[in-house]
């Protein structure tokens, strides 16, 4: 069988098309997988806000934890893009450098000191839930039965 140039160039072409929708699709999914994170256990944070990032792609919250043993550790937050935030009733101005809070969340599987948002208790008593996870109706709707205290196992 003999194929022209122009063929052979055609399909070398649609070869490196497709062979780049794959990386980009691969980055693509790579980038929203939460697999790093343990979503069948909740971890309670207790520290103080060092900064608050209210910003797209994601939200970052990070918290300086006092451990029993009287070290520091610097724990990296992340939460859904302000725009899922402010429906689920977020607001930048929530979350102030200095508080003092209270947060569940998802610890990554590692052990490394970052995790997924899940609810922040804040120093005034008002409780925020993160919509990471939420779909349809339930990411649309907002938060229902948010709990009152924290749900997760203590972090020490």
């Amino acid at each position: 069988m003999k194929y022209s140039t122009s063929s052979l160039k055609t399909q070398f072409k649609c070869l490196i098309i497709l062979i780049a929708a794959f990386f980009c699709c691969s980055a693509a999914y790579a980038h929203h997988s939460f697999a790093l994170f343990d979503r069948s256990k909740l971890t309670t944070l207790s520290g103080t806000v060092r900064e608050w990032k209210w910003a797209n792609p994601h939200s970052w919250l990070t918290v300086v934890v006092h451990k029993a043993d009287g070290t520091d550790e610097q724990w990296a937050l992340v939460g859904s893009s302000p725009n899922m935030m402010s429906r689920w009733g977020w607001n930048a101005a929530d979350i102030k450098t200095g508080d003092k809070v209270m947060v569940d969340i998802h610890r990554a599987r590692d052990g490394r000191t970052i995790g997924e948002l899940h609810t922040v208790f804040l120093p005034g008593g008002k409780v925020l839930g993160d919509p990471g996870g939420q779909g349809g109706e339930a990411l649309a709707g907002g938060p229902t039965n948010l709990p009152t205290k924290p749900q997760g196992e203590p972090y020490k």
